[in-house]
């Protein structure tokens, strides 16, 4: 019988960078106050779920918003982080922490496209599209195409899948923008579950077996199952 694995995946709460409009792949930056909050709101929503498994990536901001969930949680028996380098954000290479706005914007013009913001280049361009300009246009040629991404997030949910003995558990990944985005277009591409993640937003996926149903995206209010 296929075990079947309910994996919750949670987007870090908004850090400094976010708030100035930076690019964070690894660099990193600690919870504003809102962040801090809205992750323990979260945790509030998962609080009567029993997580068998909790993982991170390496990162502060994963670390801290998992500890602000696990926190409100009524079933807190002692749960060690797992912390994976695989579930780390995307590199943008010498990009990072420049402004997500021109940046985005110089990278599509390159490439000929012209846009008045960054929102414009990400309603015309799907994320590969964007982290392909990106790597191409990286001086330093250091940051990540979606190939590479996608290549390491594999490898991490298959680390996950295999720690799991039981054979039905509750799973819970923090992570990060990027990363969510490249694990639901794996598995979905269904119109709903399309556009930016928020932070602290959840997402639920049920793996069973080597398939994968998306049951929630983006989801920042009402119960949680």
């Amino acid at each position: 019988m296929s075990k079947t694995v309910k994996l919750y995946v949670v987007r870090h709460g908004e850090t400094y960078l976010n708030r100035y409009h930076k690019l964070q792949g690894w660099a990193d930056s600690p919870l504003t106050e809102e962040g801090k909050a809205v992750a323990i709101r979260t945790g509030e929503r998962l609080s009567h779920i029993a997580f068998d498994r909790v993982y991170t990536s390496d990162l502060g901001r994963t670390i801290e918003t998992a500890e602000l969930i696990l926190k409100q949680n009524k079933h807190r028996d002692p749960l060690e982080l797992c912390r994976l380098p695989q579930f780390r954000e995307v590199f943008f290479g010498s990009f990072e922490g420049d402004h997500v706005d021109r940046i985005v914007k110089e990278v599509a013009a390159q490439h000929g496209y012209q846009y008045e913001t960054s929102r414009e280049v990400f309603e015309h361009h799907s994320m590969s599209e964007v982290l392909a300009f990106m790597k191409q246009a990286d001086p330093a040629a250091d940051a990540e195409d979606a190939d590479q991404l996608q290549a390491r997030i594999n490898q991490g949910i298959e680390q996950l899948l295999s720690d799991v003995n039981d054979q039905a558990a509750a799973v819970l990944l923090v992570t990060h923008g990027v990363v969510i985005r490249q694990l639901l277009d794996r598995y979905t591409d269904h119109p709903e579950h399309q556009g930016e993640v928020k932070n602290a937003s959840v997402s639920v996926l049920e793996f069973t077996g080597d398939r994968a149903n998306v049951l929630v995206f983006n989801s920042l209010s009402g119960s949680l199952d």
